[in-house]
């Protein structure tokens, strides 16, 4: 074996699986290493690791289906921590619509929120009620993330009286602006989400010496990105999602499934508007522009 070919095998070793798949995602984080999920969270919330340790917990839920022609899913991961319920959402090629996902965490609320007239609140009311944490982990099509600012955050409080905390909070991530930035320039809430975008091991190296906690992680990345069978099955997954939105296409399914889009958009619309949370909010969560709000809202009416 010449240089060149000894170079080129090195370089393929080397070379790890991003976090782009759902299968992928679900493989890496799962009740199974509970010690990376601790670590996640404590990411997430900015929160010590030693406050976390011993108090995570895992749900693994199937999304329903509205109708026969969606197919049914898994949501990639759901943590519970103290009052906090984290819902993490991987979105490849991502095309802009987080109606879905937004529909399942207001769910997860609405579960697990009771009103309260204010005057029998206690003063701990607010820090015991259940929350819910919306991450959209997005991976854009082509260079569109280029254009897309790294993360965008939006918060419903619990009240107009309290100042801090919410009930839903929404962050979007653009996956494609973290890939580009080295571990050491992103800040601790962020260390997550450039931990997906890793694809070489020497960049994974560097990161478990300041993150030992992550061992295991990077070990079974490593072994996952080694075995040829699991890497086919995962370009197999991204192929058929792929294909599947072309065949739909063509075959005139188009227009029918952005129709079904838009009525889970104006539904959502229509339920935060029942609540009376105000049009700017709304705009903010549904990614709607105010008029498009004002649009829904009138016509409803």
């Amino acid at each position: 074996m010449n240089r060149n070919e000894n170079k080129d095998k090195e370089n393929k070793e080397g070379k790890l699986l991003q976090v782009r798949s759902d299968i992928l995602f679900h493989d890496l984080f799962n009740e199974h290493d509970i010690t990376t999920l601790e670590w996640v969270v404590s990411k997430i919330l900015d929160c010590e690791y030693n406050d976390i340790k011993g108090r995570v917990k895992v749900h693994n839920i199937r999304l329903t289906r509205v109708n026969k022609k969606e197919r049914s899913k898994y949501v990639d991961l759901i943590v519970e921590y103290k009052n906090e319920k984290i819902v993490i959402e991987l979105n490849h090629n991502f095309s802009g619509i987080y109606t879905r996902n937004i529909l399942y965490a207001a769910n997860i609320l609405l579960n697990n929120y009771k009103i309260q007239d204010d005057k029998n609140l206690d003063d701990d009311y607010y820090k015991k009620v259940i929350r819910v944490l919306l991450v959209n982990l997005n991976w854009y099509p082509g260079i569109k993330g280029d254009k897309i600012e790294p993360k965008k955050i939006y918060e419903i409080p619990y009240s107009d009286i309290e100042s801090s905390g919410y009930l839903l909070k929404i962050i979007n991530v653009n996956l494609d602006y973290y890939k580009n930035v080295c571990y050491d320039k992103v800040n601790q809430l962020d260390k997550f989400y450039k931990l997906l975008t890793i694809d070489n091991k020497d960049d994974l190296d560097k990161v478990i010496k300041k993150e030992k906690i992550l061992k295991n992680y990077s070990n079974k990345l490593i072994d996952l990105s080694s075995n040829e069978k699991y890497v086919e099955d995962i370009m197999d997954e991204i192929i058929e999602e792929n294909v599947a939105k072309q065949t739909a296409y063509l075959l005139g399914e188009q227009s029918g499934i952005e129709k079904g889009i838009k009525e889970k958009q104006n539904e959502v619309v229509l339920n935060m508007h029942k609540n009376n949370l105000s049009t700017q909010m709304i705009a903010n969560c549904t990614n709607l522009t105010i008029s498009e709000v004002e649009e829904i809202i009138n016509n409803k009416e």
